[in-house]
């Protein structure tokens, strides 16, 4: 009784150290290709190791030590050479200025840059007044080491040797800036807020519904071999499922918004109770996006 006791201790304490390792550890998608699960539904991180150094896709401040420490436990010792945002939002660029720091080059579209340069400063005092990061990370700061120091029109490729990335700017769809990360020899997306995986997509005035969808059945098209979400659950070879799956979901939602507004409903009747109108869909998380991106969805649909 004694030994199995004992064994079962061994076995505890042997497992435990793996557990926690892996809840910091980098997902492999393909050989240099990774990616980091944000905690809940926080923004998630792609990154590719390459024979030139490293590219970063997106990173969510308040965990950047986590990422760090995941990025540097595949790395080999190489340095972080680029770094792209799919957009200009907090959750995806607050790292930027502490990876230039660190002599990375952050590479946007103009169009990111357009938006970030007057959003950034107000963000990072928004983050400091929150206290959900550390203080050293923003104090003093400014945006010029946020911005893009290499920023193109519609596509740019980077050059890893081993790895090559392209960048491509697919105008506006969540936002007016959204960029993707298409690793054509491996086959993989990173996406940033392009996607949300089982959680209810946020778009507002700012957003394209209409061209958001092109987009999403265009990718698909392209039968990535995996696709790193900017939020919600992502496994290696989940192919374009997940970009099908956001696609349905708004065309469920315009259906039914169309159907309630054809039967009198007014804007605010639709905003509160189109989430019992989603069929499988509503019992994702995130519901409190619901009634901003159905309000868009309305104006969007074509007149009577």
């Amino acid at each position: 009784m004694n030994r199995v006791y004992s064994v079962s201790l061994a076995v505890l304490f042997f497992f435990l150290p793996l557990a926690a390792f892996g809840q910091e550890d980098a997902i492999k998608l393909a050989e240099g290709v990774y990616a980091i699960k944000g905690p809940g539904a926080a923004m998630n991180t792609g990154f590719v190791v390459g024979d030139r150094g490293v590219f970063v896709f997106a990173c969510d401040l308040p965990d950047y030590d986590r990422r760090m420490r995941a990025i540097k436990s595949v790395a080999g010792g190489k340095p972080i050479r680029f770094v792209a945002n799919g957009h200009h939002a907090g959750d995806d660029t607050m790292c930027n200025h502490l990876f230039a720091e660190q002599g990375a080059v952050v590479v946007g579209s103009k169009e990111l840059a357009r938006q970030l340069l007057p959003y950034w400063p107000k963000r990072a005092q928004d983050e400091l007044k929150q206290g959900k990061v550390k203080p050293e990370y923003l104090e003093g700061k400014k945006v010029e080491m946020a911005m893009p120091a290499i920023t193109f029109d519609d596509k740019i490729t980077l050059d890893l040797g081993s790895h090559v990335i392209e960048l491509i700017s697919l105008g506006k769809t969540h936002t007016p800036d959204t960029t993707i990360a298409w690793l054509p020899r491996e086959k993989i997306l990173f996406v940033a807020d392009l996607l949300f995986v089982e959680l209810h997509p946020t778009a507002d005035n700012r957003s394209d519904m209409g061209n958001w969808q092109r987009v999403l059945k265009n990718l698909a098209s392209w039968s990535p071999a995996s696709v790193v979400p900017g939020h919600g659950a992502f496994a290696p070879g989940n192919g374009a499922k997940p970009l099908l799956e956001q696609d349905r979901y708004f065309e469920t939602m315009r259906n039914r918004i169309r159907a309630m507004r054809d039967a009198g409903k007014s804007l605010d009747e639709i905003r509160s109770g189109i989430r019992a109108e989603l069929g499988e869909f509503a019992k994702w998380p995130r519901e409190r996006a619901i009634p901003s991106t159905a309000e868009q969805v309305y104006r969007e649909l074509p007149a009577k």
